[in-house]
Formats: C-alpha cells, structure tokens, sequence
C-alpha cells in the first residue's frame, strides 16, 4: 500500500487492488516526468542514492520540486512543494504512486505528501521534522524552510538562485561537503571546503544583491551542489 497527501486529504490505494493497476501500468511513465526528466536525461538518481546511503535520510522536503520525484525512489516519506498548476494533477495521478512503487528501492510502502502552495509562505509541515532538505534551482530555500529542518539534518543546495551563497552565510548551518557531477555520476566530497565561496572580485558576499537579484556571485571554485548540516 502507498499514500498520497494532498492537502491535508489522504489517498490511500491497497495492496489488492494496487497489484491489479501496477501490473496494468508496468510500461507507462507519469507524462511530465518523462518530458522534463528521463527525456532530458536528468533523473539525478545517483544523487538521491548517495544521499540517502550517506546521511541515512529517513524523510525529505522538496520545496519548489515541480514533478522530480526521483527521491521517492529512495527515500520512503517525501513531502514535495510547488505552486505549479499542472502538479496537483500529477500527484493525484495513481499512475505516480504506481511508478514510484515500481521505481522505489527499499522496503517500506511509500508516503508521498504535496503542497500546492508557495514555499515562502507556512507550508503544513511540523518544525524541525525532516532529515532533509532540497533546494534546487527554486529560490531562497534555505532561509524559508530550515525551521522544518532537524537539528543536524542535511541541506542539499546550489547556487543558481544565490540560494548555496545565503547558506554558507547562515549561522543556522555548517558545510560539510559537497556534491561534483559528472553526466549522470555524483560523488560527495570534503576535501578543501575552505576554498569554496571565493569570490572573483576578493569582495564578500552582497548578500542584499543576491536577494534583489536571485543570482549568486561569481566564485573562483564551484561545486554542483553543496552540504550543509542544520547546527
């Protein structure tokens, strides 16, 4: 069995009549997975994977996730968050949560909860409840969302929005290593962080640019994305 919470209702599909509709669906894709991920060769699972094997991440936060729900593939309890129109559809979709079932590779039913809302605002979730928290290519995540972040849990950030930048500078966070890629191959790493969040010009960081602008600094050294645990 596997839920889908939508706005606070619960979608549940059991065991019997689950198997009927996998076995019916065994060669579909949810439609805009396939158009935005799979077709542009951008599931990211070894990201996911590495993820969840390093830090042993029980449950994750995704705000500004739009349909990638290459996560649900390892970590068994995901909250996602978008303002999206087409997502509620997509969530709602018993075609998802079978891929997912299909895709999954762990043990336990997965739980899949969506907000329709912007991630700036309240999203209903406890505080300081996630193992982890996504922020990619979606804006300031770091700043609105870590109160949902355990103490100690992960922060997975880049910085296309200036959003890595906002991190490094927030006492609420430590890095402690972060992501390289290569094609579809991710690797974590810990050497060198002192020389990360240099920038070209030998300025520090305007932090009050980056929120007008949404863009992060240029930097001397860059990373795919960047670890920071919630301290």
């Amino acid at each position: 069995m596997g839920n889908v919470i939508l706005g606070g209702t619960i979608r549940r599909w059991h065991k019997e009549g689950m198997q009927k509709r996998i076995i019916a669906n065994m060669n579909k894709i949810p439609n805009l997975y396939s158009e935005y991920y799979i077709k542009k060769n951008d599931e990211r699972r070894e990201l996911f994977k590495i993820l969840k094997d390093t830090f042993n991440i029980k449950n994750g936060l995704y705000p500004g996730s739009f349909v990638h729900i290459t996560p649900s593939f390892f970590i068994s309890q995901m909250a996602y968050v978008d303002t999206d129109k087409r997502c509620n559809n997509f969530f709602s979709d018993r075609l998802t949560l079978d891929y997912i079932i299909r895709k999954k590779t762990y043990n336990e039913s997965p739980e899949i909860r969506f907000h329709s809302t912007d991630f700036t605002n309240s999203i209903k979730e406890k505080a300081e409840s996630f193992d982890l928290l996504i922020s990619l290519y979606s804006g300031f995540i770091s700043k609105y969302c870590k109160k949902y972040l355990k103490k100690s849990g992960v922060l997975i950030v880049n910085n296309s929005h200036g959003d890595a930048s906002l991190a490094y500078l927030d006492k609420s966070f430590k890095m402690i290593g972060v992501i390289k890629r290569r094609g579809n191959y991710f690797k974590i790493s810990d050497k060198d962080l002192n020389t990360y969040f240099k920038t070209k010009t030998g300025k520090p960081i305007d932090v009050e640019k980056i929120e007008k602008t949404m863009r992060g600094p240029g930097f001397t050294k860059i990373a795919y994305a960047y670890i920071f645990i919630k301290v």
